[in-house]
């Protein structure tokens, strides 16, 4: 009796510590990475990130009539909320970055413009 009583309590405590193994943070260091897509009346701005920090801006409109491809790279820290991106042409963005569920704003204050904030969908 005393050998099966041993038997189960090894096996739950081979349990427990397999399911707090297996509990871990599903939090995504690098939850940028993919497509997002912002859709504003006919224009359409879409974003991919990269996993190597690289990336792809592509700007078109519904009647075809002209498109925009430009590359960049980036740097996102999870934990400031920002994003660093660097275009080709050696322009820089900082933008603060927040999720929610499916979508991801970006935003940034720019001497000419003011306050911007756009809000992108994961496609």
């Amino acid at each position: 009796m005393k050998t099966l009583r041993f038997i189960g309590m090894a096996l739950v405590a081979i349990m427990m510590s397999v399911n707090f193994a297996a509990c871990s943070d599903d939090d995504d260091d690098n939850s940028i990475v993919g497509v997002w897509q912002n859709d504003d009346e006919g224009e359409h701005l879409r974003l991919t990130f990269n996993a190597d920090g690289s990336g792809e801006e592509y700007l078109f409109y519904d009647d075809d009539s002209e498109s925009y491809r430009y590359q960049f790279t980036y740097t996102y820290d999870s934990a400031t909320s920002t994003l660093v991106i660097t275009y080709e042409d050696g322009d820089t963005t900082k933008e603060t970055v927040t999720f929610n569920g499916n979508t991801m704003t970006l935003a940034h204050t720019d001497d000419k413009e003011g306050s911007i904030a756009i809000t992108y969908k994961k496609i």
